[in-house]
Formats: C-alpha cells, sequence, structure tokens
C-alpha cells in the first residue's frame, strides 16, 4: 500500500490502482513528442500490471507498531516482496511474454540499482539478503526462456532497454504525486529514437509536479487516481485500520502534470 500524509489525513493507495495510474500516464506519453510507436501494446500491459504481486499484501495493510501510522509499501521485507514479485512475473508470462519479460527486469531492478536508471532510491546491493539474490538467479533463467516465445522484434536489445526505461519512467512519474517522492529529476529516459534525456522535476504541490522536457501533448496532464482518505491519525493496530478501510469508499484524487 502507498501511504502519503495529505493535511489532515492519510491517503492510501492500492499498488495496483497506482500501476493503472502509471498506465494511464503512458497512454498520454504515446500521444506526446516521444511516443507514438515506442509505446507497444506489451510495454502498455507490463506497466498496469507491473505491481501485480501487491494485489493480495494491500488486502491486509499493516500498522507501525511504533507510530500508530499505516506502514508504507517501502516497510515489506525481503522475502515477501521477491516472492509475490516471482508469482506476479510468471502469471503475466501466461498472455504476454514481452510483458513478462519487463517486469521482471522491474523486479530483478529493485535488487540491482535499477540497472543504471536514477531517481528511486537504490536498493544498497550489499544490504541484499539470500531472498533479493535468488530472485535475481530465478529471474534471469526464466527471461532466457520468455526470449524463445517472444517476438524477434521485441526481444533485440535496443527495443528491450527502452521498454524497460520507459517502464521506469512511468512508475516514477506515478509515485511523484501518488506517493509524493522526493525527486529533482530522473532518468535516462527514451525521447526520440537514439536520444536519451535526463528528466527534470519541480514539485508544486502534493499532487502536482512540473517536468522539463515535457512529454505531453496537451499544457497540463491531469490523471486520477483511486485513494482512500482516512481521517484518524492514529491506529491501535491492522484490525482497526483494516476495518477503516473497509467502512470507507474511495475517492478520486487528480494529479497533476505541467512543464515548468
Amino acid at each position: 500500500m502507498i501511504v502519503k500524509r495529505d493535511n489532515d489525513c492519510w491517503s492510501l493507495i492500492a499498488q495496483i490502482d497506482h500501476a493503472s495510474h502509471a498506465a494511464a500516464i503512458s497512454d498520454a506519453w504515446k500521444l506526446g513528442p516521444y511516443g507514438g510507436e515506442e509505446i507497444s501494446e506489451s510495454l502498455r500491459y507490463a506497466t498496469s500490471e507491473h505491481d501485480l504481486g501487491w494485489t493480495e499484501s494491500d488486502l491486509k495493510p499493516e500498522v507501525d507498531s511504533e507510530t500508530g501510522s499505516p506502514s508504507n509499501f517501502t516497510g515489506i521485507d525481503e522475502a515477501t516482496h521477491t516472492s509475490f514479485y516471482a508469482r506476479a512475473v510468471r502469471r503475466i508470462a501466461d498472455t504476454d511474454s514481452t510483458a513478462a519479460y519487463l517486469t521482471s527486469l522491474h523486479a530483478s531492478g529493485l535488487y540491482s540499482r535499477r540497472y543504471a536508471w536514477t531517481g528511486l532510491k537504490p536498493v544498497d546491493w550489499y544490504a541484499i539478503g539470500e531472498h533479493g539474490r535468488a530472485l535475481l538467479a530465478s529471474e534471469r533463467e526464466f527471461r532466457v526462456q520468455l526470449v524463445s516465445r517472444m517476438p524477434s522484434a521485441d526481444a533485440e536489445f535496443e527495443a528491450i532497454w527502452r521498454s524497460y526505461m520507459l517502464l521506469e519512467t512511468f512508475d516514477c512519474l506515478s509515485l511523484l504525486t501518488c506517493f509524493g517522492l522526493d525527486c529533482q529529476g530522473f532518468g535516462p529516459v527514451p525521447t526520440v529514437p537514439g536520444k536519451w534525456e535526463m528528466l527534470s522535476v519541480q514539485r508544486v504541490g502534493p499532487w502536482v509536479v512540473a517536468l522539463d522536457p515535457f512529454p505531453f501533448a496537451a499544457p497540463e496532464l491531469v490523471v486520477k487516481v483511486p485513494s482512500w482518505r482516512l481521517y484518524q491519525e492514529r491506529f491501535a493496530d491492522s484490525d482497526e485500520l483494516r476495518k477503516m478501510l473497509a467502512t470507507t469508499p474511495q475517492t478520486s484524487q487528480e494529479t497533476v502534470y505541467r512543464p515548468f
């Protein structure tokens, strides 16, 4: 669960809703100056499903025992995290091998400093435990199997590299607003064929960021995401949080992207 303090309430966003939000950003990117054929159906599918593994975990949000606040997704243990990511990759592979390959790279990248994509705080390589290292090994083996099932054009190095970097870009753009990520820029971001940029970020508000270069066709991009807003500062335990979440309807939160 993505947890964000927003004035007098907690905003909670399910990971799969964040992924759908990222996919909506990819749709807008496709219509902009760097889009077109660069956003394949498989990349769009991978973006919309890249956090599929979180679904079961998000049904049972936890409370931090020390603070009484809802626990954020960043605090999940490595064993659980690697297990559900691996299962999700294989579920996606049942319908789209290329999307599964990209999602596998995303999962592995979390334990490999995102293969030189920068903008989100990387996991310290020396802090990775046995489960993280096992995931890296098993995903490498599984991707070898996936390549044989992928269209040859999808498996070409630059095509995979660009799609992976775009997946990380869409993920980050969503987290900038959904999570309130503290980030001044990220990349490399594929723009026109053969060109890569660092995208600069300025925070305008809790749900609003400015970008340069601006990758969308419209003067301003507004994307909505479902969110639970809980007006209780502390919770006695996880059961209390879950009960409140079950009786609280989701609201539609607007997120906004503007040029500098």
